[in-house]
């Protein structure tokens, strides 16, 4: 099938943008890790000897390498017949490990788990991938943000609040404030560890305590999900609680709103022409002249519809029906889908910064005509001098303020005197240059 054919854009359209992340969550990616589960879970089980087994080392890495190219068709074959994904893949590690002269091995391959033991450590590990992946694409949009940040730090702009003036910044501070908050998301998302459980049917290690009633099977399964970089839950259902799980797509929900908002502001600073875009390509059918910042509206959307993805999986997943149930299982699958759309928002936020042109000059000649948003620093300093009624009396004299000013004495009045609009930005450059820094000088 081309991508012209497929039903999701992000398998059609955004096909190139989310390599990384579907090479992790196509249904073969699966079924590899699947096999990965089973067959390191088999290696560990062998290896304790609790079952009385001589022990037989063999490398899962090297068998997995040494799948015939035609293994996947197979697999999909016996799940055909069968009906069940992980038992099709089961049999077929069985017949595989006996062609491998693993014959006394090959009946234990699934011993003693259930299929969500399985499947909870499989996702887990490919979720632990993609979130190495999602978050190296937010670093490269956080260095462009501080990058910004830093050469940007003096510049001076007008902020609006409500959208009307208010009083000075920097455009390289307000770039700061989404680099430090991204960068936050990013270090709670680096901090945060899928579940893994192992326990059998319904969590208890029903069928490998029948085994061997004397082996500490608690100890056996913590150190085997942590083996595997997962955080061991020994408390559990038929399947793995997904509290860490929504956690991470919880950061990536926010991190998906700190995009749409830098978007939103980009978007409106270009309206007003502080800052513009390269022409590359067409912006529109008809008007030649157009160059629209159609990268930002992009990431916006991506941005929402991975939210709404998101959301369902963050509250969805973390309940079943008594000890199981199955409608997780679709849900679960579109979490590949939840995050593509994210990655493709960041893409399209990067992209649109590597063509941004500032309008620094524009910048200062707008704030400059607006004297009146050192009201601000006249009220305070009437106030400081012991008039109550600073704040009312500017309120009300907004134009007159030259004179108002006369009124502070010593050196605030001097420096009142000597003030203008552009040097009216308080910290703004320091704290550009803070989120400028790396994250522990933050």
């Amino acid at each position: 099938m081309s991508s012209g054919d497929a039903l999701s854009p992000v398998d059609g359209r955004y096909r190139d943008e989310v390599a990384p992340l579907r090479e992790l969550f196509s249904e073969r990616s699966l079924f590899l890790e699947r096999a990965r589960v089973e067959l390191l879970y088999l290696r560990n089980l062998v290896m304790s000897g609790a079952l009385g087994l001589q022990p037989q080392e063999f490398d899962p890495e090297g068998l997995i390498n040494s799948f015939p190219d035609g293994w996947y068709a197979q697999v999909k074959a016996l799940e055909e017949k069968l009906g069940h994904d992980v038992k099709a893949l089961e049999v077929w590690l069985r017949g595989f490990l006996e062609k491998r002269g693993y014959q006394r091995l090959a009946p234990l391959v699934h011993i003693g788990l259930t299929s969500d033991d399985t499947n909870n450590l499989a996702y887990g590990l490919l979720l632990k991938k993609a979130l190495d992946e999602m978050i190296g694409q937010y670093e490269r949009l956080l260095a462009e943000l501080r990058a910004l940040a830093e050469r940007h730090g003096k510049d001076v702009m007008l902020a609006r609040t409500h959208g009307v003036p208010a009083v000075p910044t920097t455009f390289g501070k307000e770039m700061g404030v989404f680099a430090w908050r991204l960068n936050e998301r990013i270090e709670a998302l680096r901090a945060i560890k899928p579940y893994g459980k192992l326990g059998g049917a319904v969590g208890n290690h029903n069928a490998l305590c029948f085994l061997n009633e004397d082996f500490d099977w608690l100890d056996f399964s913590a150190k085997f999900v942590s083996s595997l970089g997962l955080r061991y839950a020994p408390l559990t259902k038929q399947v793995v609680p997904h509290e860490a799980t929504s956690d991470a797509l919880h950061q990536i929900m926010l991190i998906n709103q700190i995009m749409v908002e830098l978007s939103r502001d980009l978007w409106t600073y270009n309206m007003l022409g502080l800052i513009s875009f390269m022409r590359k390509g067409v912006s529109s059918s008809t008007m030649p002249h157009k160059v629209n910042p159609v990268d930002l509206e992009d990431a916006e959307g991506q941005s929402d519809i991975s939210n709404s993805l998101l959301s369902l999986l963050a509250y969805r997943l973390v309940s079943t029906r008594l000890q199981r149930d199955l409608s997780d299982s679709p849900i679960r699958r579109m979490m590949g889908q939840a995050l593509a759309h994210s990655y493709i928002a960041c893409g399209r936020v990067i992209r649109a910064l590597e063509y941004m042109k500032v309008n620094t000059e524009l910048m200062l000649s707008e704030v400059r005509a607006h004297p009146e948003v050192l009201s601000e620093a006249v009220q305070v300093s009437l106030r400081a001098s012991g008039d109550p009624l600073g704040y009312e009396e500017v309120h009300g004299n907004i134009s007159n303020m030259e004179e108002l000013k006369k009124r502070v004495r010593g050196d605030l009045g001097r420096r009142l005197m000597n003030l203008t609009p552009e040097k009216y930005v308080g910290m703004a450059q320091r704290l550009a240059k803070l989120a400028s820094e790396k994250s522990s000088q933050l």
